[in-house]
C-alpha cells in the first residue's frame, strides 16, 4: 500500500506535459478511472489533448469504430465519448457481440407501415427518421433523448396532403443546409422537393422547403450540395441544387426490348470516379465537369461508363470504402487509394432454387494504370480493376423478404435480415414443420465481421459465418433498418407501425 501510494504521489510531482504523455499510453477506460482518483489527475483528464490521443492511439491507429471527420472539428465532449464508445465497441466485436445492449421502441405508429427507417447524421447523435403511410406517405423525425434515455417523442412530421412517397436522400454532411430530398407524387405529377430540419429554440423543428424541381427522378445520394437523382433504367443526375450545374451519365440498356427495371440502389463518389450500383448491374464513371445548362443551347452530352459488371439480378447491394479489411493485394504494387468492397446479396426468394444460397464480398482494387494514363491523358484508363474479386462468402438462407437491403461498414462489420426456414412458410415441404428438429420460425437479424482491425487474426479460408442477433418476436415483417456502426445502433421499422432501437 504504501509503495502504491508513493508511485501515486511520484506522479503527481510531474509536470502537465509529462504527465499527459505517460496518460496516452492508457486505454480509454482506464483514462476515467485515473480521473477519480484524485482532483490532480481529474483536472488533466479533462483536458483535450488527453482525448485527443486517447481517440488517436487507442482508436483510430487501431481501426476501431470512429467517425470519418478530424479531431480538430470535434469537441471534448465528443472526443471523450468516441474513444471511449470506440474502444467499447471495438472490444464487443472481438470477443464476438452475441446479443443487444439495450432494445428499445418508437410507439404511436400502430396500425401504420413504415417504409423506412433512418439514423439522421449529427442533431447530437439523437434523431430517426421514418417514413410511413397510412392514407398517403409522413415522414417525421424521432428524439431518441440523450444516451441512456427510454422514451423517444416526435419533434416534427412533414406529410403533404394526397402526397405519395417515392424516394428520399439524407445528407450525409450534417452541416449542410439541405438536410434531406424526396421524391414525391401529389395531383398526378412527380416532384423532388429539398428539405431543411429547421430548429426554433423553444419551438421544436419544422421541416422548410428550400427547393423544388419536376422530376420523374428519384433522389439517391445527398453529400453537401450535390443531389445525385436516378431513373429506373439507365440514367444517373449529379447536379448542384445550389448553383444549377449539372452532370448525365448514361450506360446501355442491356436489354431495350424488355419491360424490366434496373433499380438504381447506391451511388458512390469514389477516387476521381462515380460507382452507380443498379439491380443488374454496375457502371464505373469519370467524375464529370457540372455545367449550368444554358436553355438557350442544346443540353450537354450523357457521359458514358469506362468500365462495368454484373452480378445477374441481385436482392441487394452494398459498396463501401473498408480501409481496416484484410484483403489480398494484387501482385502489384497498389495505388495510394483504398479498393472498394461490395457486399453482394443474390436473388434469394426464387422458390425453385435450391436453399443453398451465400451473401458475397467482392472487391474492387486499385488500378495502377490510372496513374499513369492521367499523364498521358487517357480519360479510357479506369481507376479501378474490373471485374471485382471474390474473397468472403457467407452462407445465408433463401426466402420472401419484406427488406432485402444488406449494410457493410467501414470497418468490416455487416448486417441484414434473414428470413424465416422455407419449410416453415410451406415452400418445398414435403415434411409436417413439428417433425423438423430445429427451424427457424422468425426472421432474424444476422451480423457478421469480416477480417480486419474487428477481427483480428488469419481468417478460416474464404467462408464467414454469420450470427444471429436478435429475432423478429411479432407477426409483422420488418420492412427497413439503418445501421450507424460507429455509435453501434441499429433501427428497424415493421409493416405495422412498430420501431425497434438496438444499442450494441
Amino acid at each position: 500500500m504504501t509503495l502504491i501510494l508513493g508511485v501515486k504521489y511520484s506522479l503527481l510531482g510531474l509536470e502537465e506535459d509529462a504527465l499527459i504523455q505517460i496518460i496516452s499510453f492508457l486505454e480509454p477506460p482506464d483514462i476515467l478511472r485515473l480521473a477519480k482518483t484524485c482532483n490532480r489527475f481529474h483536472e488533466i483528464t479533462a483536458l483535450r489533448i488527453v482525448w485527443a490521443n486517447a481517440c488517436k492511439f487507442h482508436v483510430i491507429n487501431k481501426g476501431f469504430p470512429f467517425p470519418d471527420t478530424a479531431l480538430d472539428s470535434l469537441s471534448t465532449q465528443n472526443l471523450v465519448y468516441h474513444a471511449t464508445n470506440g474502444w467499447r465497441l471495438a472490444q464487443r466485436w472481438i470477443r464476438g457481440l452475441s446479443t443487444p445492449l439495450r432494445t428499445r421502441y418508437i410507439s404511436g405508429m400502430s396500425g401504420t407501415s413504415i417504409s423506412d427507417v433512418r439514423f439522421v447524421p449529427g442533431h447530437g447523435r439523437r434523431f430517426i427518421l421514418t417514413i410511413s403511410k397510412s392514407v398517403w406517405s409522413a415522414m417525421a423525425i424521432w428524439d431518441m433523448g440523450e444516451e441512456g434515455g427510454e422514451d423517444a417523442r416526435k419533434v416534427c412530421e412533414w406529410s403533404p396532403r394526397g402526397a405519395i412517397f417515392n424516394g428520399f436522400a439524407l445528407n450525409s454532411d450534417s452541416n449542410s443546409e439541405a438536410t434531406v430530398a424526396v421524391s414525391l407524387q401529389l395531383n398526378e405529377q412527380m416532384f423532388v422537393k429539398i428539405l431543411h430540419l429547421r430548429s426554433h429554440p423553444g419551438c421544436g423543428y419544422d421541416f422548410e422547403e428550400m427547393y423544388s424541381v419536376d422530376t420523374p427522378m428519384k433522389p439517391v445520394t445527398l453529400v453537401r450540395d450535390l443531389l445525385v437523382l436516378s431513373d429506373d433504367i439507365s440514367q444517373t443526375a449529379i447536379w448542384n441544387w445550389r448553383i444549377g450545374s449539372y452532370a448525365i451519365l448514361q450506360h446501355t440498356n442491356d436489354s431495350p426490348t424488355m419491360l424490366q427495371s434496373n433499380d438504381c440502389i447506391q451511388v458512390l463518389f469514389a477516387y476521381r470516379s462515380v460507382l452507380v450500383i443498379r439491380a443488374r448491374s454496375i457502371h464505373l464513371f469519370p467524375f464529370p465537369a457540372l455545367v449550368v445548362h444554358n436553355a438557350d443551347e442544346p443540353p450537354p452530352p450523357p457521359h458514358p461508363p469506362i468500365a462495368h459488371h454484373s452480378f445477374c439480378w441481385v436482392d441487394g447491394e452494398c459498396v463501401t470504402v473498408c480501409p481496416f479489411l484484410d484483403q489480398s493485394t494484387p501482385p502489384h504494387s497498389s495505388p495510394p487509394w483504398h479498393p472498394l468492397s461490395i457486399l453482394v446479396r443474390g436473388e434469394s426468394d426464387d422458390p425453385w432454387s435450391s436453399d443453398i444460397h451465400n451473401i458475397e464480398l467482392y472487391t474492387l482494387h486499385p488500378n495502377p494504370l490510372f496513374l499513369s494514363s492521367e499523364e498521358q491523358h487517357e480519360a479510357c484508363v479506369p481507376p479501378y480493376l474490373f471485374p471485382p474479386r471474390l474473397h468472403y462468402q457467407i452462407p445465408c438462407l433463401r426466402g420472401s423478404l419484406s427488406c432485402k437491403k444488406i449494410i457493410l461498414g467501414r470497418f468490416g462489420t455487416a448486417m441484414w435480415i434473414q428470413p424465416r426456414d422455407r419449410f416453415v412458410g410451406g415452400l418445398l415441404a414435403d415434411i409436417p414443420a413439428h417433425l423438423v428438429p430445429s427451424s427457424n420460425m422468425q426472421e432474424t437479424l444476422v451480423v457478421a465481421v469480416f477480417p480486419g482491425s474487428l477481427k483480428p487474426g488469419p481468417s478460416e479460408g474464404h467462408v464467414i459465418v454469420g450470427k444471429k442477433l436478435i429475432g423478429n418476436d411479432s407477426m409483422n415483417s420488418w420492412t427497413s433498418f439503418d445501421y450507424d456502426e460507429v455509435r453501434g445502433r441499429v433501427v428497424l421499422g415493421s409493416n405495422f407501425g412498430r420501431v425497434t432501437v438496438l444499442d450494441l
